[in-house]
């Protein structure tokens, strides 16, 4: 009797161990799963954030980055724009927290010794809320525009349109190379601010990731790249961004800021 209880007990015991072993291989792939979910690197989070879905849509494949028509003959490529947009080149309403956003673009080779380019801002009735021309410097290369502190503060839950050419013909307007694209600036929360107040760069560019702010992550990126040369991780995050929007294997990973001219200024000039 004492025997048949001990086989049953050893019985009994490996059945159980038999349950658990089988539940813990189970559940081992569904817990990778989600610690690879938990902690991405910083371009696959990017990466995410690029193709995900937007109230337009997603992202397919890579794009030219914003609505894209006509095509100078003094440039050899298109002028890319570094937004997401859909497969038809049109962009996204992305979001923004900044007063005043920064845009980003890549210029290709210029065959000419000077080309205008010309920068529109339009709110949500098609009223120009900013408008500027100003020289493209020779070199292909990415390049960025700061929006002066004269313009208005973009208006919280308020759409707007912007229009970047590069004017081929002055004496022929419609010969331009155009990208346009659309922005909204939304509220940032209390927890946001919080947080962004304490990170450290890299941390904050994951933030802003999170928070789904495009042109955000994209500058506190750049930004983050410059300021790290020699860190390979950030340098890597930041070549990959700029493949995802279709640049150039060979195009120049460093830019060129354009401080956009005050009103006033650009007025005295034309």
């Amino acid at each position: 009797m004492h025997q048949y209880v001990s086989t049953a007990q050893k019985v009994t015991f490996a059945c159980i161990l038999s349950l658990i072993l089988a539940h813990s291989l189970q559940s081992l792939p569904s817990a990778q799963a989600q610690q690879s979910q938990r902690s991405p690197n910083l371009t696959e989070k990017i990466k995410r954030f690029f193709f995900g879905t937007r109230p337009g849509g997603v992202v397919k494949g890579i794009q030219r980055g914003g609505a894209v028509r006509g095509r100078c003959s003094n440039l050899d490529q298109q002028i890319i724009a570094l937004v997401p947009s859909t497969e038809n080149k049109i962009p996204f309403v992305e979001q923004t927290i900044s007063e005043h956003p920064t845009f980003w673009f890549y210029i290709p080779d210029l065959s000419v010794s000077r080309l205008n380019a010309e920068f529109v801002l339009i709110d949500s009735q098609d009223k120009e809320v900013y408008s500027a021309t100003f020289a493209l410097k020779q070199q292909p290369g990415i390049i960025n525009l700061q929006l002066p502190k004269i313009v208005p503060a973009l208006k919280e839950g308020k759409e707007y349109r912007w229009v970047f050419s590069a004017i081929c013909n002055p004496q022929n307007r419609a010969a331009d190379a155009i990208v346009n694209g659309r922005l909204e600036r939304i509220p940032v929360s209390s927890a946001l601010n919080t947080q962004l107040k304490a990170a450290p760069p890299k941390e904050r560019v994951s933030l802003y990731t999170d928070a789904k702010l495009w042109y955000e992550t994209l500058t506190a990126l750049a930004e983050l790249q410059r300021s790290n040369p020699q860190d390979t991780e950030v340098k890597t995050d930041w070549a990959n961004v700029l493949q995802l929007m279709g640049l150039p294997k060979n195009a120049p990973q460093t830019w060129t800021t354009y401080p956009l001219p005050n009103r006033t200024e650009n007025n005295s000039r034309n």
